[in-house]
C-alpha cells in the first residue's frame, strides 16, 4: 500500500476526532497529560456542536473551523483556548503527521547565531517557525533553496494556524528584512503569491476614442458639467472610480476572450448583445460557472450605460435586462449571506448578546489597565451603540461630528443625531433622536474616554490620529472584530440596517413605513423588495398565538 503524500491525505479524510480520541487512551501518556488531551478534544465538539465522530481530523479543515470561534463569546479565556489548541494538534500528532509547534524544535547553532543578530522582534517571530523547520530538516543557512520554502510552505497545513497563507507572508517579510539586517543571512529569494488583480488592463490599452467615450460617460455620472440636465442624482467620486474600473475591467475580460483591443473603440461595443455576453462569460467561469450579485451589479451598471449615455432603443435595453434576470436568478432583497447572519439573532441569547453589547464594552473599557486601549473599547462601544438605535450608513457614522451633528432639544431635553441631505447617499436627512440610554453612554465616553484619543482642536466622535475622523474601513473593521470577539457572530456595520428592518418587522408584521423611515430610504417599494419575506416567520407565530387563543376560548 502507498504512504505517499496521496495517500496520507485520504487517511486525514477518514479520520475524525473520535478516533484522535481513542488513541490518546490507548497511547503511553502521563494521567495529567491524557487528561487534557481528551478535554480539550471534547471541548471542541461541544463549541463546535457535533459529536467527535462528525469532526474531521483533517488539520487544515480543522483549522479553518476553529478559527471562526471566538472564546470570550463563550467564556473561554484567550490563554485557555490556545492551550485548548496546543492540547488538539498534539491530539493529532498522535494519529498523523503533524508540524510541530513554533518553540518545539531546538534551532541548529548555525541558524541560532543568526536569528539572536536580528533587532526586529516581529521578524524574529516571523522567521522563527521556520528556522526550527529547517533545523529539524538538517538544512543549515547555505542549504536554502526556493524548494526548501515550498517544503515549509506545505508543512504549514499539517499545523492549526488560523491562516498559513498569512504565516508565510509574514516569513517573507522577515526573510527580507533578515537579509538587509544580516550580513551573512542566506541570499535566497522567497516569493509570496501576488493575489492582486493583474488581468484589468489599464485605459491607455483601448483606442482613444473609448477612452475619450469613458471620460464622457464617468463626467457626467459626477454632474462635472453643471449646465448639463440629468436624469439621476450625481455619484459621489468612489463611485465614479468604481465605474471607471468596471469598464476597464469589462473591457479587458472582452480581449482576454480574444478579442483584439484595436476594435473596442466605444462603451457601445460593450453592450452589444454578443459582446456583452462574452464579457460575462468571462466573469462567470471565474465563478466556476456561477453567477454572483457583483457580476449581475456590473451588467446592470452596463445597461445604465445603454440607457443613460448611449440612448439605445427599447428592444436592445429589454434583451440586456433579460440577460440580468437570468444573472440574478430571481435573487431579490436581501443576499442569503445576509439572510443567514440575520438567522443569528433568532437565537434570543444571541440578540440579547449584541443589544447588550455596548454597555458591556464600557464596563470592560473602565476596568483596562491600558488607558488608550480601553478608551478605544468605548469608542467602539458607543459606534455599535448609535448603529443599533440610529442604523445610518458606516461612512455617516465615521464622519459624526460632536458639534455639527449632535442638536440638545434643549437644557434638560434630549439629543437628536441630525445628518444634512448632502451628506447622505441618497439626499434623505437623518434624524435620529436617542433614549437616554445612549446618551448617557455617549456622554460617558465623551467625558472619560474621548479626551486619551483625541488632540486639542478635533471635533470628530471618533477621531483618527490625525483629529480627523477615523477612516470608515477601519472602523468598520474595527466594529466587526469586536461583535466577533465577544458574540462570536459576524456582523459588519451595514447589517446593522439590516437588523433595525429585521427587529421591527418581526415584532410588527407588515410594518413597512417605519422600517422606510428608520433607514433612511426614500421609496416604500426599495423597503418592501428588500425586507418581504423577513418577517415571515415571526408572522406566521402571530397567527398560531391568534389561533390557539381562539381555540382556547369558549364558544359564544
Amino acid at each position: 500500500m502507498s504512504s505517499g503524500p496521496a495517500s496520507r491525505r485520504n487517511q486525514i479524510r477518514e479520520l475524525s476526532l473520535a478516533e484522535v480520541l481513542a488513541a490518546v487512551f490507548s497511547a503511553n501518556l502521563p494521567d495529567r497529560r491524557r487528561q487534557e488531551m481528551a478535554s480539550a478534544l471534547r471541548t471542541v465538539s461541544r463549541v463546535l456542536g457535533k459529536p467527535l465522530a462528525s469532526v474531521p481530523a483533517d488539520p487544515r479543515r480543522l483549522s479553518d473551523r476553529l478559527k471562526q470561534v471566538s472564546p470570550l463569546a463563550i467564556d473561554i479565556s484567550p490563554g485557555r483556548w490556545n492551550n485548548i489548541r496546543s492540547h488538539v494538534r498534539s491530539s493529532l500528532a498522535l494519529v498523523q503527521r503533524m508540524a510541530p509547534g513554533r518553540h518545539l524544535n531546538n534551532m541548529s547553532p548555525a541558524w541560532e547565531a543568526l536569528w539572536t543578530q536580528l533587532k526586529s522582534r516581529p521578524a524574529r517571530i516571523a522567521l522563527s517557525r521556520f528556522v526550527r523547520f529547517c533545523s529539524a530538516e538538517g538544512i543549515e543557512p547555505e542549504g536554502v533553496t526556493a524548494a526548501t520554502f515550498v517544503a515549509f510552505r506545505t508543512d504549514l497545513d499539517h499545523t492549526l494556524l488560523n491562516s498559513p497563507d498569512r504565516a508565510f507572508a509574514a516569513l517573507a517579510r522577515g526573510w527580507r528584512l533578515a537579509q538587509k539586517e544580516i550580513y551573512r543571512w542566506p541570499r535566497a529569494g522567497i516569493a509570496t503569491p501576488d493575489r492582486r488583480n493583474r488581468w484589468t488592463l489599464p485605459l491607455t490599452r483601448f483606442p482613444a476614442s473609448f477612452q475619450e467615450d469613458c471620460k464622457a460617460w464617468c463626467d457626467r455620472l459626477a454632474g462635472r458639467d453643471l449646465l448639463e440636465e440629468i436624469s439621476f442624482r450625481p455619484a459621489r467620486p468612489i463611485t465614479v472610480r468604481h465605474r471607471n474600473f468596471q469598464i476597464r475591467s469589462f473591457g479587458s475580460a472582452l480581449v482576454l476572450r480574444g478579442r483584439d483591443p484595436g476594435t473596442i473603440i466605444s462603451l457601445r461595443d460593450l453592450v452589444e448583445i454578443e459582446a456583452f455576453k462574452e464579457g460575462l462569460k468571462f466573469f462567470i467561469e471565474r465563478k466556476g460557472g456561477k453567477s454572483t450579485s457583483a457580476i449581475a451589479h456590473l451588467a446592470r451598471s452596463l445597461k445604465s450605460i445603454a440607457r443613460h449615455h448611449l440612448h439605445l432603443d427599447r428592444d436592445h435595453l429589454d434583451k440586456l435586462g433579460t440577460i440580468i434576470v437570468r444573472l440574478e436568478g430571481g435573487r431579490r432583497g436581501l443576499t442569503e449571506t445576509n439572510r443567514a447572519r440575520l438567522r443569528q439573532l433568532d437565537d434570543l441569547q444571541n440578540l440579547a448578546a449584541l443589544l447588550q453589547l455596548p454597555r458591556k464594552l464600557m464596563g470592560i473599557a473602565a476596568r483596562n489597565r491600558r488607558p488608550h486601549r480601553g478608551s478605544v473599547t468605548a469608542q467602539i462601544a458607543v459606534a455599535i451603540e448609535i448603529l443599533t438605535m440610529a442604523p445610518m450608513r458606516i461612512r455617516n457614522l465615521a464622519t459624526l461630528d460632536i458639534y455639527r451633528n449632535f442638536v440638545r432639544t434643549g437644557p434638560n431635553g434630549g439629543v437628536h443625531i441630525v445628518v444634512e441631505p448632502e451628506e447622505v447617499k441618497n439626499s434623505e436627512p437623518l434624524d435620529y433622536p436617542l433614549p437616554p440610554q445612549s446618551v448617557e453612554i455617549i456622554e460617558r465616553y465623551l467625558r472619560e474616554f474621548r479626551p486619551r484619543l483625541a488632540p486639542a482642536g478635533s471635533t470628530a466622535l471618533f477621531p483618527g490620529r490625525s483629529g480627523g475622523p477615523k477612516a470608515g474601513n477601519f472602523l468598520a473593521q474595527q466594529i466587526s472584530n469586536t461583535i466577533h470577539t465577544y458574540t462570536g457572530m459576524r456582523i459588519n456595520p451595514h447589517l446593522f440596517r439590516h437588523v433595525a428592518a429585521k427587529l421591527y418587522l418581526d415584532a410588527n408584521p407588515g410594518g413597512y413605513e417605519v422600517v422606510r423611515r428608520v433607514l433612511g430610504q426614500r421609496s416604500i417599494n426599495t423597503t418592501v423588495r428588500f425586507y418581504t419575506g423577513l418577517e415571515t416567520a415571526s408572522a406566521v407565530r402571530h397567527f398560531d398565538a391568534t389561533i390557539l387563543r381562539l381555540r382556547k376560548e369558549p364558544n359564544n
